[in-house]
């Protein structure tokens, strides 16, 4: 209680001594005399009590010293330390502009007199400041100057002074507008907003990185730090050839078992920054040699800027190239192939970010693009239908062991290595080492793998013979870079989703044996260019979406066995051309488009075993007889076309024929009797024809004959008897002809007989016994006999 009441009074004693300062400077302003008598104005103070509020700091006066400075509650004196200069009860700003310091301290009620009757002790009011205090002093001060000032500079405007000062009020009250509790905790505050804006910054920072791993952005680097630079081709690598067992294999690193680190390195791996001037160096000689082109090595989101920087940063191995000025010295014969060995493990690491790195294998960027490639610009509406989106776990490889490791490429999986020469190899030439010398077999079928085929597979590996990607999902266009691969011998991409067109330039691959691209969504034509493939030997293009004619440089193929070029959308005819590959085993052209008849010229195929030219409607014209001339032929296919005209006897000749196909033809006449000769033949498939006559006693030379197909044609007659010694007969079609009187019981001796048909036509009488106990006894399942003459009775068949 006794602390409420002193705070109550000295907030009564503050309030009166602001109320006599007013009144002095509004006295002092006016130039009436000074009252210095307190106690007389105490009622006026109570009636015009106004406070007043600190101005800005900078519009408040310094005092010149500590000792300057009055006390507020200092007692007033008498008129003896008024001016010395007569004016006692008087001062106004025609003695003076400013006031001087003993007018001030009179005003402020300074007491310097020691004989003062005031009771104050001056040394205890300066130890018991208070911060409130000072800032009400000072105020105080400003205030009374700043009313000398206005006096002294606007004589005569005493009237207007009191309404300046209060325009001065309301002006410097502006600066303190915040609550009393933001100001009694404004550190704290300041302290959350610091913490506050500092969180902010991080969770931006972290998305920025965030969104920049994710489209696989550079972050920027010193080019003049990090990295190693090296003099020499090699740094920090092994460059011993000595043998390897490949036994080491299975305890090898797998890549992709550390969730494709190898993949993301472009925004995870920043352990130390990327060498700008190694990285240029390679880079250069990369575009030197048109390994690849300029935009993919200066794009962080392809497939070539990742490998090169892997090469640079992140490989072990650390290989590089020559200097410029020592390349220009010339390279002895090892230091070539150490530069290729740099060279063609950049183009398997652009091969495996082409194919791991999910961003690019849905994209397409990176030396190639969903568009097929520099020579197909645009998607065909089926390559848009056929387009998918993958998830990292589908494109992930089935086995890529030691793939971007430390270890020579030639441990990689499915990379074979020529032998090191023996001066260098110390014996290591027929089993894998550990180097990076030239690829001679890239084999990665059934690999799972997904994406497009940089053009650097086929830039940089110039020694190689063997490439075999199939049975993949790999896709886009075969890149037309393939015609530098001048050594290959084997190409296998076959089974996977490769579209555009055929290259023009892989008439440029002279020493191909084997070229396999079936399967695949390959349109445009076959080029004419692959007549210039002298040594071609296989040439496998079925199951895709080619379409024009067949060409007739096909023909300069004079080594090729098989030409495969069945179930496309070729058009137009056989060229005549075709019976110049006279080595030609294996010819099929079937479920095409083509049209016109068979040349004549197919007949000098000697060495021809199979030919396949059936399900092409638009095929006319008469068998060939000069098909009797492929005496080495098993297979003749020439089924649902329009061939017109009899069965050539000539055919009779072919003791070697095992499948005859010509059923859904037009063809007339009747079975010739030279047909007995064909002794080896295992099936004969003559059905939907316009056949007539009977079928011939000779048919029984057919002693190994299982397929009979003769339904839906016009024979006539009885069933030869003799068809009772073709002992291996399975399945025999007979409905849907003409053929009368009584079934022979000599059937009853085909004891593998599984199926017998016999619908459609004007047999009498019943079926006979021996027949029947085929059912009962042995293999026969399947025996009809409905729509036959009204006498004709069956009970044994499975349709009655």
């Amino acid at each position: 209680m006794l602390d409420s009441f002193e705070k109550e009074s000295r907030l009564h004693e503050r309030r009166l001594a602001r109320q006599r300062q007013m009144r002095l400077m509004e006295e002092a302003a006016s130039g009436l005399p000074l009252h210095v008598n307190d106690d007389d104005d105490d009622d006026n103070a109570n009636n015009n009590e106004m406070e007043y509020e600190m101005p800005p700091p900078s519009h408040v006066e310094e005092v010149d010293s500590e000792d300057d400075v009055p006390s507020m509650y200092s007692g007033i004196h008498n008129s003896n330390n008024l001016n010395k200069n007569g004016n006692d009860n008087l001062w106004s700003s025609a003695n003076s502009k400013d006031l001087d310091d003993s007018k001030l301290k009179f005003v402020m009620g300074d007491n310097t007199n020691n004989n003062s009757n005031n009771n104050y002790d001056e040394t205890a009011s300066y130890s018991s400041w208070t911060e409130r205090q000072k800032r009400e002093h000072d105020e105080s001060r400003h205030l009374i100057m700043l009313a000398s000032r206005r006096v002294s500079s606007s004589s005569g405007r005493g009237g207007t002074l009191e309404m300046e000062m209060r325009d001065e009020e309301r002006r410097s009250r502006r600066y303190n507008k915040c609550p009393v509790w933001f100001m009694l905790h404004r550190k704290l505050i300041c302290s959350l907003c610091l913490v506050m804006a500092l969180i902010v910054m991080g969770v931006l920072i972290g998305q920025m990185k965030k969104n920049m791993g994710q489209d696989g952005a550079e972050w920027p680097m010193n080019p003049a730090t990090g990295g190693s630079s090296s003099s020499g081709m090699t740094s920090g690598t092994s460059a011993s050839h000595e043998p390897m067992d490949s036994s080491n294999e299975e305890s090898t690193h797998n890549p992709q078992d550390s969730s494709n680190n190898n993949n993301d390195s472009s925004s995870n791996n920043n352990q130390h920054e990327l060498d700008m001037i190694k990285f240029e160096r390679i880079k250069d000689r990369l575009l030197e040699h048109q390994i690849s082109h300029a935009s993919t090595l200066e794009d962080p989101t392809t497939a070539q800027y990742k490998a090169l920087q892997w090469i640079v940063r992140d490989d072990p191995r650390q290989l590089d190239v020559m200097p410029l000025d020592d390349v220009e010295t010339g390279l002895t014969g090892e230091q070539v192939d150490r530069e290729e060995g740099l060279f063609e493990r950049y183009a398997l690491a652009v091969f495996w970010f082409q194919t791991t790195d999910l961003a690019i294998v849905n994209g397409g960027s990176g030396g190639g693009s969903r568009n097929g490639g520099p020579d197909r610009p645009f998607r065909t509406e089926e390559e848009e239908e056929d387009e998918v989106e993958f998830t990292m776990q589908e494109i992930q490889w089935r086995e890529s062991t030691n793939w971007l490791t430390e270890k020579g490429f030639c441990l990689w999986h499915g990379v074979i290595c020529h032998p090191v020469p023996q001066s260098t190899a110390h014996g290591a030439s027929s089993v894998r080492y550990d180097d990076d010398f030239h690829v001679a077999i890239l084999n990665l079928t059934e690999n799972n793998i997904h994406g497009l085929v940089p053009r650097e597979v086929y830039m940089a590996f110039t020694k190689m013979q063997a490439l075999d990607l199939s049975w993949n999902e790999l896709g886009g266009a075969i890149g037309r870079e393939i015609g530098a691969l001048r050594d290959l011998q084997d190409l296998f991409l076959q089974s996977n989703q490769f579209t555009g067109a055929i290259p023009t330039t892989i008439g440029e691959l002279g020493n191909l044996y084997n070229l396999n691209i079936s399967d695949n969504k390959i349109a445009g034509t076959v080029p004419t260019q692959i007549g210039m493939m002298s040594k071609l030997r296989d040439a496998s293009m079925f199951q895709n979406r080619i379409g024009g004619r067949i060409p007739g440089e096909i023909g300069y193929l004079t080594d090729l066995l098989a030409l495969y070029l069945d179930s496309n959308r070729l058009t137009g005819p056989i060229p005549t051309s075709i019976g110049k590959l006279t080595s030609l085993v294996d010819l099929r052209l079937r479920a095409n488009k083509l049209t016109g008849t068979i040349p004549s010229e197919v007949g000098e195929l000697k060495n021809l075993e199979t030919l396949y030219l059936d399900t092409n409607r638009g095929i006319t014209g008469k068998i060939p007889t000069e098909l009797a001339n492929l005496v080495k032929a098993t297979e003749i296919q020439l089924y649902q076309n329009s061939l017109t005209g009899p069965l050539p006897s000539e055919l009779g000749l072919l003791d070697g024929l095992i499948f005859l196909y010509l059923d859904s033809n037009e063809l007339t006449g009747s079975i010739p009797e030279e047909w007995g000769g064909m002794r080896n033949l295992e099936q004969l498939f003559l059905s939907g024809n316009n056949l007539q006559g009977q079928i011939p006693d000779t048919i029984r030379g057919m002693e190994v004959l299982q397929y009979l197909r003769a339904s839906d044609n016009q024979f006539s007659g009885t069933i030869p008897t003799d068809m009772g010694k073709m002992l291996k007969l399975e399945f025999l079609y007979l409905e849907e002809n003409d053929f009368d009187g009584l079934i022979p019981s000599e059937l009853g001796e085909l004891h593998k007989l599984q199926l017998l048909k016999l619908d459609g036509n004007n047999l009498s009488g019943q079926m006979p016994s021996e027949i029947c106990k085929l059912r009962t006894s042995f293999f026969l399942v399947n025996l009809t006999a409905s729509n036959n003459d009204e006498s004709f009775f069956c009970a044994c068949c499975t349709n009655y």
